[in-house]
């Protein structure tokens, strides 16, 4: 038998590796689906404000499509190409769990769940390609859906239009 000595272990490194990076992907697992997918893409929460007491209170949501231009409005036409952001806007009372999805054409597409402590106003935003895709033309729903904390209004959904480029 012949004796590797020092060299044994740093043989192993490169499988090691490989393992640890694979169980770094994010996945998850949309509603309804039976196996999970990598998650593409992030939704950026803002909180501003000052510390109020008490528990966590969503009043005065609302959802807004962010143009190519930076304008907002709850419908957008928008070109092959062109990226469009979605802004979710709430007033906020208190400190707590603050959860809910996003959903395009009915199917999940990215997850918050943040633990505010101080704020009055919150924002959560997400775009780009990936996440709302211009690549084909149509109509296309999204919504913001608060999962937490209960009682939360609901904000109506959104529409985006993608031209088609030969009309």
């Amino acid at each position: 038998m012949r004796r590797l000595g020092r060299l044994a272990p740093l043989a192993v490194l490169p499988v090691l590796a490989a393992l640890a990076l694979a169980g770094c992907a994010a996945e998850k697992l949309a509603p309804g689906a039976s196996e999970y997918r990598p998650l593409p893409f992030h939704s950026q929460v803002t909180v501003t404000g000052n510390d109020v007491p008490g528990p966590l209170r969503l009043r005065e949501v609302s959802l807004a499509l962010v143009g190519p231009d930076g304008k907002t409005d709850e419908t957008l036409t928008v070109r092959r190409g062109d990226v469009v952001q979605v802004l979710f806007k709430a007033w906020v009372n208190g400190h707590g769990q603050f959860t809910g999805h996003w959903e395009r054409d009915g199917a999940t597409i990215d997850r918050v769940n943040v633990f505010t402590t101080y704020g009055e106003s919150l924002e959560v935003r997400l775009g780009g390609e990936d996440a709302f895709p211009t690549s084909d033309p149509g109509r296309h729903e999204v919504r913001f859906v608060v999962e937490s904390p209960a009682g939360t209004p609901q904000a109506p959904p959104v529409t985006y239009t993608v031209e088609n480029a030969f009309r």
